[in-house]
């Protein structure tokens, strides 16, 4: 196999995974460990759960790699793939009454502000309000704050991930901005945009390469 260089982007990097390359393939999965496990964690808050879900999403991969399609986006694709895999997971656990807990509707995504590391920029204030803003969004509003600001999917990404059209993702973002703005005060839209980046930049959950 040859070697690529470590700034080699993913669509390379599937290719040659799909080659059968396990170094390409373990570039992938250090890349997008952490981000998966806080996408994860938000649909389910057993941790154990979330790692065995990622894993299996990696190994399904390496094992099916000869007939793997081609993809835009991998990290948009890995999400999908997880989002998946802990929702099927998530439905096999049953509570101490055998009854079957947690569905593909009850994951909620809220926010706690202990997973957002303080920032200068952003006095204490403004960082609460912003938080409890977003919390009161809908589920699929708050879903969509965290691809965009946090995972930066494009809306062609994200579509797929909340199985809703492009033109919908582009309405929904623009209905959940406006109620931000009417949440935190008379602010412009980029202004707004600006703070939810810089917020998300500084989530505890580091992104790793």
């Amino acid at each position: 196999m040859r070697q690529l260089a470590e700034n080699t982007d993913d669509k390379a990097l599937w290719q040659e995974l799909k080659a059968g390359d396990k170094s390409c393939f373990n570039r992938l999965f250090r890349k997008y460990y952490s981000e998966l496990y806080y996408y994860g964690i938000k649909i389910i808050s057993d941790s154990d759960i979330v790692k065995e879900s990622i894993q299996e999403v990696f190994v399904r991969v390496w094992e099916t790699r000869n007939n793997l399609a081609n993809v835009e986006n991998v990290k948009s694709y890995l999400i999908v793939s997880v989002k998946r895999m802990i929702l099927v997971q998530k439905g096999k656990v049953k509570d101490k009454n055998n009854v079957e807990i947690g569905t593909a509707e009850s994951y909620s995504f809220f926010f706690d502000i202990n997973e957002f590391e303080k920032h200068e920029e952003i006095p204490e204030d403004i960082r609460k309000m912003i938080l409890t803003a977003i919390n009161s969004l809908t589920k699929k509003q708050r879903e969509l704050i965290m691809l965009f600001f946090y995972h930066e999917l494009p809306y062609a990404e994200i579509a797929p991930i909340l199985e809703i059209g492009i033109p919908a993702v582009r309405n929904l973002m623009y209905r959940t901005l406006i109620h931000l703005r009417e949440s935190i005060g008379e602010r412009s839209i980029n202004t707004m945009k600006n703070m939810f980046f810089l917020l998300f930049s500084y989530v505890s959950v580091k992104k790793v390469e």
